[in-house]
């Protein structure tokens, strides 16, 4: 395993971060359905998984799936949604990469985990919804929405709870993770076989 980057390491992960937040960003509009609200993550998770379990089969060098998570992150935070985000994208990040190279840097079923632990930057979204009785998000929100709109929203979502949102954040991420495995299989056993 070569230890040097080269240009097509930084293209993988430009063209990764493309699809995997495009989808993201797709899924993230069911939120603007109320109710849907509740399991946000869950969808998220799900829709994610082919392009995040494709992009692990190109991944060769430590640090990649760092930098997505990093630029996730970032494209959040210019988007508005706030600082908490970029910090759970960069945590979840470093760890779903130490857990990959615990794994030796192969790609097998195992690596679904990989992906699980991935997903908890989507908690950062949760965060923020948590905290907006407390900073001025609420406010832009209702700026944007609508008192009406806002309040219905927040009732969905404390419905379940943090922790809630965190187990549904998993759950999404354990299905999407299997989803994007099953698709990509062959890719992984090859590389599995060459590791």
């Amino acid at each position: 395993m070569k230890k040097s980057y080269e240009l097509k390491d930084f293209l993988n992960v430009a063209l990764f971060v493309v699809l995997y937040y495009a989808a993201f960003f797709a899924a993230m509009c069911a939120g603007y359905i109320p109710v849907l609200m509740t399991v946000l993550p869950l969808i998220t998770g799900i829709v994610c998984g082919i392009p995040f379990m494709l992009f692990l089969t190109k991944v060769k060098k430590p640090g990649m799936i760092l930098l997505m998570g990093l630029i996730c992150g970032l494209l959040s935070l210019t988007m508005g949604s706030g600082i908490w985000p970029l910090i759970t994208a960069v945590a979840a990040s470093l760890l779903a990469e130490l857990i990959l190279w615990a794994l030796h840097g192969t790609a097998t079923i195992h690596t679904i985990w990989v992906y699980v632990v991935f997903t908890l930057w989507d908690i950062g979204f949760g965060l923020r919804l948590y905290l907006a009785s407390f900073d001025s998000y609420r406010e832009r929100l209702v700026e944007q929405h609508g008192e009406t709109y806002v309040s219905e929203m927040l009732s969905h979502v404390s419905g379940i709870g943090f922790w809630g949102g965190v187990v549904l954040t998993l759950v999404g991420g354990l299905l999407g993770g299997l989803l994007g495995y099953v698709v990509f299989k062959k890719h992984f056993q090859k590389i599995g076989k060459k590791a």
